[in-house]
């Protein structure tokens, strides 16, 4: 891994950003990782299923379009894809998922971990928000085998907004009115996700984002925000922010 500028809050240099499906992340916290890459930081988005239930083609031809949308998505602010390929709506909180999240929290070893938060219409969320958290004590036991050193620190956790913002009451901010137009172009990379919006939900994803943001950032006084919540337990606790200003 690349050494990353020491800039900002974070001590590190890596922010990792787990999301159930291609476009997850660009749609909650796409604008904060494109901050995170401009002040310096490795940034790497992980993809848990593939996407083949995206509703325009079959499952197979599905999910190979979807890892092509994510890659060009991620290469928008060059962040590293961490592509883990379940199928997605059939997720199950398992040891075997949990041991996947472990690994490559260990590989990446990050100070601050981005992911869904746990109250979420969609199962794959859901699950994947539990596994994450259930993978932090893991990846700092020291005696759990693995082909990863654990972290010799517990990453902080950070959930980001549910996509219409619905039950979910932000408790910090990110101004990203400087970085809006970057994560809407991450996110129109995922083209076939664009045209099943348009078919049947009779929306724009990429204004209904936008207005999205600009919502948030009317919260707290700014043009556009994204929205967090912060894990609150032990080993969790910490005495500053380390989302990007």
């Amino acid at each position: 891994m690349k050494e990353a500028t020491k800039t900002g809050k974070l001590l590190s240099g890596n922010v990792l950003a787990i999301g159930a499906h291609p476009d997850d992340l660009e749609i909650s916290c796409g604008g904060t990782l494109a901050k995170y890459k401009q002040n310096g930081y490795n940034v790497y988005m992980v993809c848990i299923t593939d996407g083949r239930y995206g509703r325009q083609y079959s499952p197979d031809e599905m999910a190979a379009i979807r890892k092509k949308e994510a890659e060009a998505a991620a290469n928008v602010i060059g962040a590293e894809l961490i592509w883990v390929g379940y199928s997605d709506l059939g997720l199950k909180e398992e040891l075997a998922l949990r041991s996947k999240i472990t690994d490559i929290i260990r590989e990446v070893k990050p100070e601050l971990i981005i992911t869904h938060y746990p109250d979420s219409l969609n199962p794959d969320h859901k699950v994947v928000s539990k596994m994450v958290c259930d993978s932090l004590i893991p990846s700092v036991t020291q005696t759990i085998e693995s082909k990863f050193t654990a972290c010799e620190t517990m990453p902080i956790l950070y959930f980001m907004s549910t996509v219409c913002g619905t039950g979910f009451f932000p408790e910090e901010y990110v101004d990203i009115s400087d970085t809006l137009e970057t994560k809407l172009e991450m996110l129109a990379k995922h083209e076939s996700q664009l045209e099943v919006y348009t078919k049947y939900e009779s929306r724009d994803l990429l204004k209904f984002v936008e207005a999205r943001a600009f919502t948030l950032g009317f919260s707290c006084g700014i043009k556009y925000a994204e929205g967090f919540r912060k894990m609150h337990t032990w080993g969790q606790n910490t005495v500053k922010s380390l989302l990007p200003h």
